[in-house]
C-alpha cells in the first residue's frame, strides 16, 4: 500500500481501486486487455488523488494491487471476486484457504494502515476517489453524471459538496448516490469515517473525463475546490 504524505491534517484522500498490478506468481486467468480496464482498476482515480494530495498538501492511502485481487471496498467475505461485470476470474474460483487467507491479508494490510493513519492524526474530513464507467456491459444504458457523490448515513459533507458541485459547470448534472447507491456500497467510508462520526465525501468520477492529463488536472481542481468548500462549511461557526 502507499502512503502520499503531506503537512495539512484536516483532509485525509483514500483510492482503494488506485491499481491495477497483480502481485509476481499470481494469474487471474482474465484476458490481458480486461487488467487495462475499469474491471481492474478505478482508471483516472489514482491521478486525481496525487493531483488534489500535492494542491491540499495532505496524505493520500492508495491501494497497490487490483480490485481483482483483492476489492478493498468490500467486507472481506465478498472481497475476492469470481465474476465482474461480465468477466469471470478463473484464478479466484475455489481458492484454497491458504490462498484466500494471502488475499485477505491484502485487505488486511490496507484497512489496517488507513486505521492507523486515521488514529493517528484524525481528519476532520475523509475523502474517497473513484471512477466509473459510461455505462457497464452487463447493463448498458448510458451515465449521464461527470462527478458524483455516494454517501450512507452520515450527509453533513455530502449536502455542502453536492451544493459546491452544483455551482461548477460541469457539462451534466451532478450524481446523488449515481451510479449505484452509497447505502449499498460504501464499505470504506462506513469502516474508518462514519463509523468514528467522521464526515466524508465519497467522489465517483466519469473516467472517460479522467482518461488523460488535461482530464485529471481539471477534476482535481474540482475536487479540490469542493473539498476546500466542504471543510469551511464544517467549520461554520468555529
Amino acid at each position: 500500500m502507499r502512503l502520499i504524505d503531506g503537512n495539512d491534517p484536516r483532509v485525509l484522500l483514500v483510492c482503494d481501486h488506485a491499481s491495477n498490478a497483480v502481485p509476481d506468481g499470481l494469474v487471474l486467468g482474465v484476458p490481458a486487455e480486461a487488467m487495462q480496464q475499469h474491471v481492474a482498476w478505478d482508471i483516472g482515480a489514482a491521478a486525481v488523488t496525487e493531483a488534489v494530495a500535492a494542491a491540499l498538501d495532505c496524505r493520500a492511502w492508495l491501494a497497490t494491487v487490483s480490485r481483482l485481487v483483492v476489492d478493498c471496498n468490500r467486507p472481506p467475505e465478498h472481497a475476492v471476486p469470481e465474476r465482474s461485470d461480465g468477466i469471470v476470474i478463473p484464478g479466484n474460483v475455489g481458492l484454497s484457504p491458504a490462498a484466500m487467507a494471502a488475499r485477505l491479508a491484502l485487505h488486511a494490510q490496507f484497512h489496517d494502515g488507513l486505521a492507523a493513519l486515521v488514529a493517528e492524526r484524525r481528519p476532520e474530513l475523509i475523502c474517497s476517489v473513484h471512477s466509473f464507467t459510461p455505462a457497464l456491459a452487463e447493463a448498458p444504458a448510458p451515465r449521464p453524471w461527470p462527478i458524483a457523490l455516494l454517501w450512507n448515513k452520515d450527509f453533513r459533507a455530502t449536502e455542502l459538496g453536492l451544493a459546491a458541485l452544483e455551482a461548477e459547470d460541469l457539462g451534466g448534472p451532478v450524481g446523488a448516490n449515481e451510479p449505484y447507491s452509497g447505502k449499498v456500497l460504501n464499505y470504506t467510508v462506513d469502516v474508518h469515517a462514519e463509523a468514528h462520526g467522521i464526515p466524508a465525501l465519497g467522489f465517483e468520477i466519469r473516467q472517460d473525463l479522467i482518461g488523460d492529463e488535461a482530464g485529471v488536472a481539471r477534476f482535481a481542481a474540482v475536487v479540490e475546490r469542493t473539498i476546500r468548500t466542504t471543510l469551511e462549511g464544517l467549520c461554520q461557526p468555529c
